[in-house]
């Protein structure tokens, strides 16, 4: 796991999506003036800690988290100018926070009062043995004293969640929405096995919570992305990632690869493949356009190394590609990335585009540029939008159709940000990407004279109802005004009642 700083010349695009504003998480970013003040409400929440484990004291977790301090060091692309006790006491500091804010206790305490209940319950069947006659004021007195226990520690997480909810009251919604504007900064990340350290500590060696403490935190980051389609179920939440920026990158996967570009039956590219044989009609290529080389089965251009991108929206509509919203099925959910082609027709999911939109695809975008290993689908999916967006009235046209939801001042705005996301950003259009066989089909599909001329026909005729049901009673004109003239002839020839 490498934690890199984002290019200064890539930062002065827009500063504001590279940096923390009221939350500072790891060192890039510690003693910045803008998170001074929750700062030191991080203390309370190392309290929190400490409070849920008593047997265990701070000295305890600094020495647990000092083994790890210089591979969480080398984690950063930069060198960190803090000495080893700065810079354990940030990752402590910073650490408690990530696990309590985003709800990784919440199993912990629950967990303990069940200990406690099972304890109380052993006590208490261990004197009613050592008796001849077991007494109900005994049972009595143990279940007196295990309601007293468990109001004590309801009592405690009470007060606890008092002084952890005070800050977020005084702060109100913009606490949450800076929160989490900050949380998912590529500069602003630690590595999380410093988390899963301190949760070690603090959850003791007899765990007993029934799912991991990483449940709950992937559980934060899925309403956190509420508006943003996901194919990751309940049961399919991930457990394993490196910071949450690499978690939520996550969800935003594409579920299915190849199943979702699919352009249906073969055989009907084979029929065109035949008509354009034997009707010549070849591909009709612009000069001001560049195609793109597609597989054995779909028409395939003259040179192979011709350079591939997206059209416009506008474009694909007048080459007869229809653009639809990807509805939501609950038994097969599909993920933001899931763009499906077939039969014609794009089904592109819903995207909610707000003023924080840009601040998360920015850091996606510069964790896949400088984390390699992870892949590229994001930046291809970025891509693919500023290219089919270039245009406002583009976006005007998706708008129209629901796929693109938005609460920017015009649409225009919108055409600018996908714009300026794709700038700086090292993407192979020719290279393996996930988009890439639904780009080929699509510009085979595009490349196609017949489909040109029937998206001529509907755009510029068919599309009024009045020219369709002209051209309708002229098609029953001309039939008939045929098959009177063949009665016609064949009475010429054959009159009735005439000899054979």
């Amino acid at each position: 796991c490498v934690i890199y700083k984002v290019q200064e010349h890539i930062r002065t695009v827009d500063k504001f999506s590279y940096e923390p504003c009221v939350l500072s998480i790891g060192p890039y970013h510690h003693g910045s003036p803008a998170a001074r003040n929750i700062q030191k409400e991080k203390w309370s929440y190392l309290d929190y800690v400490l409070k849920i484990k008593c047997d265990k004291n701070l000295l305890d977790y600094l020495v647990a988290l000092e083994g790890l301090s210089k591979l969480a060091r080398n984690c950063y692309s930069e060198d960190i100018k803090m000495d080893s006790e700065e810079f354990l006491q940030m990752l402590l500091l910073d650490g408690c926070f990530v696990l309590v804010a985003l709800g990784g206790t919440r199993g912990i305490l629950p967990c303990a009062r069940r200990q406690a209940d099972n304890l109380i319950a052993e006590e208490a069947l261990v004197e009613n043995e050592g008796q001849n006659k077991p007494h109900s004021h005994d049972a009595d007195g143990a279940n007196k004293t295990q309601n007293q226990t468990m109001s004590q520690e309801d009592g405690q997480d009470d007060r606890q969640g008092e002084e952890r909810s005070t800050y977020e009251d005084e702060i109100g919604p913009w606490f949450f929405r800076f929160l989490l504007h900050d949380l998912f900064l590529l500069e602003n990340q630690i590595p999380f096995f410093i988390v899963k350290e301190i949760f070690k500590v603090v959850a003791g060696d007899n765990v007993c919570i029934d799912e991991p403490f990483t449940h709950d935190i992937a559980k934060y980051v899925e309403g956190a992305l509420r508006w943003f389609p996901k194919s990751i179920q309940e049961h399919d939440r991930p457990k394993d990632f490196h910071h949450l920026l690499h978690l939520c990158h996550m969800y935003f996967k594409p579920s299915r690869k190849e199943e979702n570009y699919q352009a249906g039956p073969q055989y009907l590219y084979r029929f065109l493949n035949i008509g354009r044989k034997y009707l010549k009609l070849e591909h009709h290529h612009d000069d001001t356009e560049n195609s793109s080389p597609v597989n054995p089965e779909m028409p395939s251009l003259q040179d192979s190394q011709q350079f591939n991108r997206w059209r416009r929206a506008a474009q694909y509509l007048e080459a007869g590609v229809k653009f639809k919203k990807r509805e939501h099925v609950k038994s097969h959910p599909h993920s933001l990335l899931d763009i499906k082609f077939s039969n014609g027709a794009m089904e592109i999911p819903c995207i909610i585009v707000e003023e924080f939109t840009g601040t998360l695809f920015r850091n996606l975008i510069a964790f896949e540029q400088t984390c390699p290993q992870f892949g590229d689908d994001f930046t291809a999916y970025t891509v693919f939008l500023s290219q089919l967006i270039s245009m406002p009235e583009d976006v005007t046209l998706l708008a129209r159709r629901e796929i693109i939801v938005h609460h920017l001042d015009s649409d225009e705005m919108v055409s600018d940000l996908f714009t300026m996301l794709s700038k700086d950003v090292v993407f192979d259009f020719n290279g393996q990407y996930y988009l890439k066989t639904l780009c080929q089909m699509m510009e085979a599909y595009c490349q196609s004279r017949l489909n040109r001329w029937m998206a001529w026909l509907w755009l510029n005729h068919f599309r009024n109802p009045w020219l369709v049901l002209a051209a309708f009673a002229t098609i029953v004109v001309l039939v008939c005004t045929v098959v009177q003239t063949v009665y016609g002839i064949l009475a010429y020839i054959d009159p009735p009642g005439g000899s054979t």
